[in-house]
Order: C-alpha cells, then sequence, then structure tokens
C-alpha cells in the first residue's frame, strides 16, 4: 500500500492555503474599511481627514431641531449631529424624496444612510437617505455649561441655559433674541412658533431649551455661540422684565464703576442732554461732566439740545462702558454745553497719564464730549459707495512739547458737499465729538489696562468746520504738476512729431504703390484691348471658317443621303465634320482664355446686369432677383465689365449644374476703402469644393472668375456643400482707371464680320 506524503509537507497545498488567507483577510479588511458608522459621537470624534473620506454611517436618532432649509439636528444616546440635508443635494448624495421631509418634526425617530464631512467647524452627517421610524421623546436638555457652551464643545448637543434677553431682532423664520446668561451674551434663533409678542420678552428672565450651535469664520474657528430653538413650549418666562419705573437709574459717570455685590444683566436709566444724534443708529447724552454712547433703533427722532431718558444694558465691546439696546423717552429740552479748547493731543496725553499713575483720567476722558481744535486739511475723503462717512484728514497743527498727530473728522449724514470745496493745506477750525479707539497691538495692554490710540471727531454738520487760513496757491504740489504738465506737452509734442514723420514715409509708400499700380491696371489694359482685337480676327479667320466647312460637310451628308448612289460617301463626310468640330471647340476653349471684360455697350451697371439676367434666364422657371444698394455710376467700365463676366459665369454655372428654385444676385459699394461687392447665392444642389472639374478637365469658369478678381486686386470666396446650395462671394477696389483708356475703341475691331 502507498503512502501518501502529509498535507503540510506538500508545496501546492501549502501556496494554496497562504493564497486563500491573504484573500479572506483582504477581504475581511474591505468589510471592515466599509462597516458604516452608527454612534453619532464615534462621528464627532473622527480627525477632520478622516471625515473628509466621507466614510459611510448610518446612525439613528430623534429630529431634535428642523431647520428652513432642509437641515436638522439629530440625536442619539451617545451625541448630537448636524445633518446637511442642502450639501448632500449639491453632491449629488440624497436618493430620498420630498415626501419624507414634509412629514419631518421634532420628536420623530429617523434612521439616516449616508457618508461623513469635516463640515465648516464639526463633523456632520450628508444624507443618502432617510426613513422616520415614527415618534420619540425628545432626549433630556442638558443644563448648561459656560465652559462648555462657550467652547462650542456642546454643539448639537440638546441644552438648557437661562438668561437675560437684553435685545430681540426679526428674522426670517422668527426672531433672534440677544441673551446674557450672566456672564456670556449669545444668541438664540427662535422659531415663530415658540415664542408670542417677542418685544415683551426684553429684559425678561427666560428659560430656554434647544440645540447649541455656533457661528463660525472661514477658518473653522468658533466666533458667537447660539441656541436653535423651534419646538413650542422650549422658551419659558421666569421673571417678566421690570416696569419701567423699577429700572434702577444711574447717573452717566457710574455705568460700570466698581460695586461690592456683582451686578445683574439687567436695564439701567440714564438721563442727559442730546449733543449729537445719528437716526436709527446712536447718539450722545452729556450730563455735566459725563458722556455716554447709546446704540439704539428707536424712530424717535432726536436732535442736539433734546432732554432725554434712556432704558439700556451696559456693554464694552469699545473698551467703554455704552448703553445698547436702549429705549428712549423724550423729557423736554436742556442747555447745550459750550466745546472745550483742547487738542487731541491733550486728550491722549491725559489719557495716557492715567493709566502709567493707575487713576482715573482727569478731569475726564473726554469721550463724547465736545471739542474746539484747530487743525491742518490733509485730504478730503470722496464719498464711498457702501455710504459710510465723509472723512477729512486731519494734521494737528504745531505746539511747544507736542508732536505731530493725525486724525480724523467724520460727518455721517447732512450736507457734505461744502466739505467737497476744502483745499489740502488750509488751516481749520473743528468743533466736534471725541470717539476714542481702543486698539492695542500687543496682548498685556489689550488684557489689562488700555490706552486709546486714536482719536475720531464727530461732526454735526458741515459748519463744524471754519476756514481760518487757506493755503498758498504756489505750493510744492503744485509746482510738481505744473511741470508735470510741461513735461507731457513736451513729450506729446516729440510723440506727435514722430507719429507726423511715420504717417508721411506710410502716406509716401502708399502713393508709391497706387501709382505703380495705376500704371500697371493701364498697361494692362492696353494689353487686354490688343488681345481682344486679336481674339476677334482669330475668331473671324480660324472659327467662322471652320463652323462655315462643318456646315458644308452637312450639306454635302445631306445631298449623299438623298442620292442612294452617292449613300456610301455619307460616313466619310461626318468624320470630316466630326474631325473640323473638335477643332472649333479646341479653338474656342483657347479663345475664352483671350476674353477679360464684357462691354456696357451705353448702358448703367444695374441695367447691364438685368439684360445678362434675362439673357441667361429666359425659358427658365428659376426665380433669379437682382438687389443694388446705393449709386453704381462711379463704378469704371473696366471693373464694370468685369463685375458682369462674374455674373455671367457663376449664374451660367448655378443654372446649368445646380437646378435651383431661386438666384439672388446683390451688388453694392464699401466705404473706408472703397471697394465693390458682390454676392451670387443659389439653393441649388451645391457641391463640394475642391471635387469639381477645373482647367485640365477643360472647364474655366472658377478659374476665370478668380484670375479676373485678382488682376482687379480683389477676391473670390466660394462656399458651398452638396444639398445646401452655393454662395459666391467677390470684392474688388474702386481705382479710378483712365476715362479715356477704358473708352477707346479696339483697333482693327470695326467693320469686320
Amino acid at each position: 500500500m502507498t503512502k501518501l506524503p502529509p498535507l503540510s509537507r506538500d508545496p501546492a497545498i501549502r501556496r494554496f492555503v497562504r493564497t486563500s488567507l491573504v484573500v479572506l483577510a483582504g477581504l475581511a479588511g474591505s468589510a471592515a474599511a466599509e462597516e458604516a458608522l452608527t454612534r453619532i459621537a464615534d462621528i464627532r470624534s473622527l480627525p477632520r481627514e478622516r471625515a473628509t473620506e466621507a466614510l459611510p454611517v448610518r446612525v439613528r436618532g430623534v429630529v431634535t431641531w428642523r431647520g428652513n432649509f432642509d437641515n436638522f439636528t439629530v440625536q442619539d444616546d451617545s451625541a448630537g449631529i448636524w445633518v446637511d440635508l442642502v450639501g448632500a443635494r449639491r453632491r449629488g448624495l440624497w436618493r430620498g424624496g420630498s415626501s419624507v421631509l414634509r412629514r419631518l418634526r421634532e420628536g420623530m425617530e429617523v434612521e439616516i444612510a449616508g457618508r461623513s464631512d469635516p463640515g465648516g467647524y464639526a463633523p456632520l452627517v450628508l444624507p443618502e437617505t432617510l426613513h422616520i421610524l415614527g415618534p420619540k421623546a425628545l432626549p433630556p436638555a442638558r443644563p448648561m455649561e459656560p465652559a462648555r457652551f462657550f467652547s462650542g464643545a456642546d454643539d448639537c448637543q440638546r441644552i438648557e441655559v437661562r438668561g437675560v434677553v437684553q435685545g430681540v431682532y426679526p428674522a426670517a423664520s422668527g426672531v433672534t433674541l440677544v441673551m446674557n446668561a450672566n456672564p456670556g451674551r449669545f444668541i438664540a434663533q427662535v422659531a415663530g412658533p415658540v415664542v408670542e409678542n417677542p418685544e415683551s420678552l426684553v429684559d425678561a428672565e427666560v428659560l430656554l431649551r434647544g440645540v447649541a450651535a455656533t457661528h463660525f469664520n472661514t477658518r473653522g474657528e468658533l466666533t458667537v455661540s447660539r441656541v436653535l430653538a423651534s419646538v413650542p413650549g422650549d422658551l419659558r418666562v421666569e421673571r417678566p422684565p421690570p416696569a419701567p419705573d423699577a429700572v434702577p437709574r444711574v447717573t452717566l459717570d457710574r455705568l460700570l464703576p466698581f460695586r461690592a455685590d456683582p451686578v445683574g444683566p439687567h436695564r439701567v436709566r440714564v438721563e442727559g442732554t442730546v449733543t449729537y444724534a445719528l437716526p436709527g443708529g446712536f447718539f450722545y447724552l452729556q450730563e455735566g461732566d459725563s458722556a455716554v454712547r447709546v446704540e439704539t433703533s428707536s424712530p424717535v427722532e432726536l436732535k442736539p439740545g433734546d432732554r432725554v431718558e434712556a432704558a439700556g444694558f451696559v456693554e464694552i465691546s469699545r473698551l467703554i462702558g455704552t448703553l445698547s439696546d436702549a429705549t428712549v423717552r423724550q423729557m423736554g429740552t436742556g442747555t447745550l454745553p459750550e466745546p472745550v479748547a483742547i487738542s487731541p493731543g491733550e486728550i491722549l496725553a491725559l489719557n495716557k497719564t492715567a493709566v502709567e499713575t493707575a487713576q482715573v483720567a482727569i478731569p475726564h476722558d473726554y469721550d463724547g464730549h465736545l471739542i474746539r481744535c484747530r487743525a491742518r486739511l490733509l485730504a478730503v475723503q470722496s464719498e464711498s459707495e457702501d455710504g459710510g462717512p465723509r472723512a477729512l484728514t486731519l494734521e494737528q497743527a504745531g505746539e511747544a512739547g507736542q508732536g505731530t498727530l493725525v486724525f480724523r473728522a467724520l460727518l455721517h449724514h447732512g450736507r457734505a458737499g461744502d466739505l467737497e470745496s476744502l483745499r489740502p493745506g488750509s488751516d481749520l477750525e473743528v468743533t466736534g465729538l471725541v470717539q476714542l479707539d481702543y486698539a492695542p497691538n500687543d496682548l498685556i495692554p489689550r488684557i489689562s489696562r488700555t490706552v486709546p490710540a486714536s482719536l475720531d471727531l464727530i461732526l454735526r454738520h458741515a459748519e463744524d468746520v471754519v476756514v481760518l487760513r487757506e493755503p498758498p496757491w504756489w505750493t510744492a504740489r503744485h509746482l510738481a504738476a505744473v511741470l508735470a504738465a510741461v513735461l507731457l506737452a513736451l513729450g506729446g509734442a516729440l510723440a506727435w512729431n514722430l507719429q507726423l514723420k511715420r504717417q508721411v514715409r506710410r502716406k509716401t509708400v502708399q502713393l508709391a504703390g497706387e501709382m505703380r499700380a495705376r500704371r500697371d491696371a493701364a498697361v494692362e489694359f492696353q494689353a487686354t484691348l490688343r488681345e481682344r482685337t486679336r481674339l476677334a480676327a482669330n475668331l473671324h479667320d480660324t472659327l467662322l471658317q471652320t463652323m462655315s466647312g462643318l456646315g458644308f460637310q452637312i450639306e454635302a451628308c445631306e445631298a449623299e443621303a438623298a442620292d442612294p448612289r452617292e449613300k456610301n460617301k455619307a460616313p466619310g463626310h461626318l468624320e470630316v465634320a466630326r474631325r473640323m468640330l473638335n477643332h472649333a471647340l479646341d479653338e474656342l476653349r483657347n479663345s475664352v482664355w483671350a476674353l477679360r471684360s464684357l462691354p456696357l455697350n451705353g448702358m448703367a451697371l444695374p441695367e447691364a446686369l438685368d439684360a445678362v439676367v434675362q439673357r441667361l434666364g429666359a425659358g427658365r422657371e428659376t426665380r433669379i432677383e437682382v438687389r443694388s444698394e446705393r449709386d453704381l455710376s462711379r463704378v469704371p467700365d473696366f471693373i464694370a465689365g468685369n463685375i458682369l463676366l462674374v455674373v455671367q459665369e457663376a449664374l451660367h454655372n448655378a443654372l446649368r449644374h445646380g437646378d435651383p428654385r431661386s438666384v439672388e444676385i446683390g451688388i453694392r459699394l464699401l466705404e473706408d476703402p472703397a471697394r465693390i461687392s458682390l454676392t451670387i447665392r443659389d439653393d441649388g444642389s451645391g457641391f463640394t469644393p475642391g471635387s469639381q472639374a477645373g482647367v485640365v478637365q477643360g472647364h474655366f469658369g472658377l478659374q476665370g472668375m478668380r484670375e479676373r478678381l485678382e488682376r482687379l486686386d480683389g477676391t473670390l470666396r466660394v462656399q458651398s456643400a452638396p444639398g445646401q446650395g452655393t454662395t459666391i462671394h467677390a470684392e474688388a477696389p474702386l481705382r479710378n482707371y483712365d476715362r479715356e483708356m477704358a473708352e477707346r475703341p479696339i483697333d482693327g475691331g470695326q467693320g469686320r464680320e
């Protein structure tokens, strides 16, 4: 009995096993690679590079927010995520229908199959299909943790936040609330069904449930935290806004002072006299030595001198206490403060001293105060397209111990035309309200006490600028302008001189060429006349005699055919006639090359055209139409004769070979330079250009037309295709050939038969 070797020792079996293991490992790896992600937390934790690979996902969760543009959020037991249906459609991934989207609401459990995407801020899902599984309770809203919420970690999670409503603004599908969670301001976008009478929410303490979201920049960085609320009942007022009389009243200099106890984010009331008002934007109040900027969208029209009470929220975005989202109540009129005579340099210096000594600026920082100063005008800004303020760039007049300071005077509204007439270099007296700008360049001043980096003056009207001294006319700038104008004029004169020389040379060359062309044309015309005389004599002496002999042979054939005795001689006469006919055809083809012009016989060009058309079209059903534009009487006879020959040949070819229903002939004069244009268009059978018979086959039509135009320094173009008709375009310049040369009789050509 033969003993078989063990399987493990057989090389073929070992190779098979290894190959099978490799294949199985590859299949397992492919299956693992295509395995869909099912937990939202796993998708959110994907690195941006992995999320970009469009990994397959299949998640099941509850819809927690539904937007207006088919985007929504879904949350499962692990986390929440943004579902970007708009992006899926844009990339051609969405395969679902519209009916399922119409039924989609918050509180529905759904199953979504799709792909991962890094999104603009956090990973999201691009859906391919969506199935509604049925209603399900919303996940509980987790109390807001400031560290997580304001860092964006709670993005797409359902949260609960308490805060004070500090502003209400209309939105496309509801309202946008500005809220303060004490501390921390954020935006709440609330759908219409969630809130009624939103204006009544200002300064109220509310409990808001919704989905945490973010605004972000193009680098994917968080800029503003927000909450999205679309479920009715998710907004609840816990404490209504205080009555107007209950809003605490503070003085203008006590907006944000030190207090032993913290102050909430509610409104405060201030009172003062309006020193400046920009309708629908902001106004300044002043009371004694204190001034405050108040920002409001109130429709109340204010003017300087009005006494008002304003209630708003204190904010520090300008690094100066400002009252925002304020309501305004007029109380009568007050006394406008007189402008203080102080320079911008002095204001910046006293603020710098206050920072260095860790004290409050004395007498004050002057922000919002009306001052008067002198300055030199450097530039007037033109009116901007975005409707921004008109600006004067000013330079502080030099004073002892002070360097040069450049600042601006801004006119937000009013008559700005008076500022356009101001001339740079003028010494001005400017009255306006101080607007300090804090823009530190390094980190330490930014996070500690800051020094104003620049200063602007807000003009109340154009009359706040008074010219003290006009600048002298003869300035360095004007001198440079005059020198530039002189140099420009000199350069222009030199350029004109060079251009004139070039034109003279060009005209000289053109004139010489024209004279040569006229001389060549005259010589050619004389040669043509001589050639026509020769051809006429040749036709009389050869072709006519041959045709006469041909007639004689035909008559002899007829006579012999009548006499049976002479019947055998007829074939000989026919052979002689055939040779004479071939000879006559050869002579006729040779004579064709000698013809160069068709005489007009005293007719104008349009009449001659009509005559050619009537002669060639007689007895045919083809409609032939001639259209002429402008006066053709100034076309020289020599050119007109050649044009007639071109028309005759083209029309003959069209009628003979194309079998057209209609032929259109158009002729017109063109200007600059003067030339004649001819177009012959038929709707016949057409042909493929280049395939037609030519000179070698004994056909001279197209070649003759082209040579005629070339001898006139013109052009001929043929456009045709089988079944699409034929169009011939011809153009030639109108040269003034000598009239006596064109009309001179042909010597020896008269009286011959």
